[in-house]
């Protein structure tokens, strides 16, 4: 079944940015991740300035609603049963994208996440942030950054195993990442993502 708007614009985008299959292999999207700064939504792959990405992003989810989604009575399942979801944000081009040798160098992750009824106003956190936020910060001279969140759906009862990676704030943890293999190792489905550009200072 070929891909319906507003899918096939983000699968176009993403491919044309590099991010897919390159750093986020093949995938297709059922969900649609928008990230909000300070002064509203970024478009993908907009180019944003350092100030407005100081403090974490508000997040908005609009997920197509899988069987487990839907009841008996055939209307969406109440909060309680919602489909929960997981945001990681990486840097593919860190140092530089001619010289990525940090590549997905992890930013953020945050778990627990469910969409809000109005798809247009932020999800609804139900779980802290696995680690703490780092702000973009591309080194001088290093050219445009495309700053990358991934939108995972979460199996049943998901939390991030004590002792994982993601926990781990330090610079060579965050550096040492992959968010398709963080996927694929808890289980959870890449079903969205999102990008916007930073530029260093020359």
């Amino acid at each position: 079944m070929p891909l319906i708007e507003p899918f096939s614009t983000s699968t176009s985008a993403l491919k044309k940015a590099g991010l897919v299959p390159d750093i986020l292999g093949d995938f297709t999207p059922s969900a649609l991740l928008t990230i909000i700064l300070p002064s509203g939504p970024a478009s993908f792959g907009t180019e944003v300035p350092i100030s407005e990405t100081v403090a974490p992003p508000a997040i908005s989810i609009a997920a197509v609603p899988k069987d487990e989604d839907i009841g008996a009575d055939g209307l969406l399942k109440n909060e309680a049963n919602q489909a929960r979801y997981t945001v990681a944000m990486f840097d593919p081009d860190a140092p530089s994208a001619a010289n990525p040798t940090s590549r997905q160098f992890r930013h953020w992750v945050i778990t627990g996440l469910t969409a809000n009824k109005d798809p247009a106003a932020p999800a609804l956190q139900t779980t802290q942030a696995a680690n703490e936020y780092r702000q973009p910060g591309p080194p001088k001279g290093s050219g445009l950054h495309r700053y990358t969140f991934a939108l995972f759906r979460e199996p049943p009862n998901f939390s991030l195993p004590q002792g994982c990676s993601e926990l781990d704030p330090s610079i060579e943890a965050r550096r040492r990442w992959d968010a398709v293999k963080f996927g694929q190792q808890n289980g959870l489905e890449l079903v969205g993502a999102a990008f916007y550009l930073v530029r260093s200072e020359e």
